[in-house]
């Protein structure tokens, strides 16, 4: 039922006659409301340039005081987009050819008839309900576009490599709020439905499964298709409930196994508010589907559940020398103790090459990898190191014999060090001025927010909302603002051109560097640059 009202506004000189229009108006039925009634249409020009009255229906007098009716109706067609009627007393052909040019939906003459001005009104208000109709239609129109022409952005977003920021300024288009990004895949250690895969079956599967989840908890949502039948997802939420999105998740998995008798794993990321953090989540989520290697598949991974897991794989029970020996190098690594370190690793792969078999290697490493990065998990907000942990699984089977193993494990063990000699460094020196100062130095270079982020040793979601948190606008909004302003001196105090400039400051796209610099400054560069000559003389 639509609950929308007409709108009205009347404009009369004669108070009498503008008040019985009103109660006209009104006694037509509820779907009329008045929302401004004036004495003359330079009263009525006034209020809407202080208010921007919304309305629908003007209803005016042709004969008033300064400003005629015919007059307002076409200095109000400049500004608003209504139907509108004219009265007069004065039953004129010449008048009424000149309202039906200003197009005025009807031409009435006083004294008005109750019938007949009901009967006129139906008229105008199926002719406004109809063109009401049409809008909806256009919106709905519009609106699927967008979300199409989005959900291409967002599968380009998740197959690109590093995607400088100004590439993503389209991703403020998206409606602010909170956001999860979902990653699908299909086992692999199923017979898959080669079939329902390639026909895009299972694809709308999933979105009917998201369209009743949106409906019931009022979610917006795009999906697009990944590689080797495995899907993205992004929710846009209206509270961080992730409880929620797990709901979502497991609603997938059930419609995926209904429609092909498969299973599927999801990885499932944190809460986030800015669309441009979807490159960096895009690493995090698949490697956060490699856990079901180790932990099987059929499974919703959330990094909060991963470093669960961690805090209990690390509890295996290895051969006691082993055990106190992956202890004392775990404790080694904070405070950082670097001899000590390689003392304890040297005895460990001297107790390892003791293990009867090549099962039993492998599970002690993974002992040690999980130890090691929930020691680093639990030191760092960073949450990128995860992939450490797949590196050193691996080392057994790419390792042709046991000195190569013994050479690789080093070789890993370099890594963490670094990675935790890395954060001592930077404990100590404020993240923000970092990231500043380096994205400052950079504006020409391709500027990413995983680049910012390993500079810092920060979370890229984290620090972009830890950005936003303590300077008050979007790293991307930054960035932005620091390339434009860099570009105005360049362009006030060089001789260069609009393209070199544009370059000089990151943007490849000439005609989208002046349309953002238009934005900040009001004009387009060089006319920006030939006022501030002027005004120089």
């Amino acid at each position: 039922m639509n609950t929308r009202k007409i709108k009205a506004i009347v404009v009369d000189d004669e108070n009498r006659i503008r008040r019985g229009i009103e109660r006209l108006i009104l006694s037509c039925g509820e779907e009329f409301e008045i929302v401004g009634s004036y004495n003359s249409g330079t009263k009525l020009i006034n209020e809407y340039e202080k208010e921007n009255i919304c309305f629908d229906l003007l209803i005016t007098d042709i004969k008033m005081p300064g400003m005629n009716g015919l007059e307002l109706i076409k200095e109000m067609r400049n500004r608003a987009s209504f139907e509108a009627v004219v009265i007069s007393g004065f039953n004129d052909f010449h008048y009424l050819q000149t309202a039906i040019r200003e197009r005025a939906l009807d031409y009435m003459v006083k004294p008005l008839i109750r019938d007949e001005f009901r009967e006129q009104l139906g008229k105008i208000k199926d002719r406004i309900l109809e063109n009401w109709a049409n809008e909806k239609k256009v919106e709905i129109i519009d609106t699927q576009l967008r979300h199409v022409k989005q959900t291409q952005m967002l599968s380009e977003l998740i197959r690109g490599n590093e995607i400088d920021l100004a590439e993503l300024e389209w991703t403020k288009d998206f409606p602010k709020g909170i956001y999860y990004l979902l990653h699908i895949s299909i086992d692999f250690n199923q017979m898959r439905d080669l079939y329902a895969l390639q026909s895009g079956e299972l694809e709308k599967r999933l979105q009917d499964v998201l369209k009743g989840f949106n409906e019931a908890t009022k979610n917006l949502s795009w999906i697009w298709k990944g590689d080797e039948a495995s899907f993205w997802i992004l929710i846009h939420n209206k509270e961080a409930d992730q409880l929620q999105e797990i709901l979502a998740a497991e609603r997938l998995q059930s419609a995926i196994k209904a429609g092909t008798n498969l299973t599927s794993t999801i990885a499932l990321s944190r809460s986030f508010y800015d669309v441009a953090v979807i490159p960096a989540l895009r690493d995090r989520l698949s490697a956060l589907l490699q856990f079901r290697l180790i932990y099987g598949g059929n499974q919703i991974y959330t990094l909060s559940l991963v470093e669960n897991i961690l805090k209990e794989r690390g509890k295996i029970k290895e051969s006691k020398e082993l055990e106190i020996t992956i202890t004392r190098m775990v404790e080694s690594l904070d405070p950082l103790k670097r001899e000590e370190l390689f003392h304890h690793l040297n005895h460990y792969l001297t107790e390892l090459k003791k293990l009867p078999s090549p099962r039993d290697i492998e599970k002690s490493i993974q002992v040690l990898a999980i130890q090691t990065i929930n020691r680093l998990l639990t030191k760092s907000v960073a949450k990128d190191e995860l992939h450490l942990i797949q590196e050193a699984l691996k080392l057994t089977r790419k390792s042709l014999n046991f000195i190569e193993l013994k050479v690789n494990l080093t070789t890993w063990m370099h890594k963490v060090l670094k990675i935790f000699e890395e954060k001592n460094i930077h404990e100590s020196i404020n993240p923000i001025d970092t990231a500043k100062t380096w994205i400052t130095e950079n504006l020409g270079n391709n500027i990413t927010i995983d680049k910012i982020a390993k500079i810092i040793h920060m979370n890229p979601t984290y620090f972009c909302e830890y950005f936003k948190n303590q300077t008050g606008e979007t790293v991307l909004d930054f960035v932005t603002k620091a390339r434009i302003e860099k570009s105005k001196d360049l362009l006030l105090s060089t001789d260069l051109k609009i393209y070199d400039i544009s370059q000089l400051v990151g943007y490849t796209d000439t005609k989208y560097f002046s349309k953002l610099f238009r934005k900040h400054f009001g004009e387009v560069p060089s006319k920006y640059k030939e006022k501030a000559n002027m005004n120089l003389k």
